[in-house]
């Protein structure tokens, strides 16, 4: 026979039991719907031309977030189909974060020349490049390219083209980064080299440099 006094006391244990239960479940299910909840940041919206048209801009947007403050574009320098200017600047941002694009002439050896790209390349902490015949290096945050050019008076002439990506870390650590970055940086030397005026324009590999 049971005791009926005992009844409330099991009941009241119950309720103790169902209510931590309930208050965990409810909490759970508030975590749940937060981490699908859009994020208050908008999208970021990169051109499909970026660089006053010079560049595709999906190679970009790979390399920015894809959510924050809004795209803006600052390029130095100017560039048609069949020019550029002597040094060219492109600064693409979003989200918190920038990638630099530039390019400038190095017209003589004695200024940097292929011993120099290859101590640099040879740094501790740097990654060489190669594409054919023309070195790099992949330095912290920043790739840097030399292409080699033949100018009027018959010397070689450098094509420094770069890309930087400037973000909360400053470095290109993981290895499809660097291969975004790599990726444009030739984007950038094939546009480059096709427009120069003081030198023929070089004959360059398919595909992106060689990384390691």
């Amino acid at each position: 026979m049971h005791d009926i006094a005992s009844v409330p006391a099991r009941i009241s244990d119950r309720k103790k039991i169902v209510l931590p239960v309930c208050l965990g479940v409810a909490v759970l299910a508030g975590l749940g719907a937060w981490a699908f909840w859009p994020s208050g940041e908008p999208a970021v919206a990169v051109p499909d031309r970026v660089c006053g048209g010079a560049l595709p801009g999906g190679p970009v947007r790979d390399l920015l977030p894809e959510r924050g403050q809004g795209f803006e574009e600052d390029l130095s320098g100017s560039s048609s189909r069949n020019s550029v200017s002597t040094v060219w600047k492109c600064r693409l941002s979003a989200g918190g974060q920038s990638v630099y694009l530039t390019y400038s002439p190095i017209l003589s050896p004695d200024d940097y020349g292929s011993e120099d790209i290859v101590r640099d390349a040879g740094k501790p902490g740097n990654v060489p490049l190669s594409w054919g015949t023309d070195r790099g290096f992949v330095e912290g945050d920043k790739v840097s390219l030399y292409v080699a050019c033949d100018g009027s008076e018959g010397r070689e002439i450098l094509l420094d083209v770069s890309t930087s990506v400037n973000g909360a870390d400053g470095e290109l650590k993981d290895r499809a980064t660097q291969d975004k970055a790599v990726a444009l940086t030739a984007r950038t030397a094939r546009f480059v080299s096709a427009r120069v005026d003081f030198c023929e324009p070089p004959s360059l590999p398919d595909g992106s440099p060689k990384i390691g």
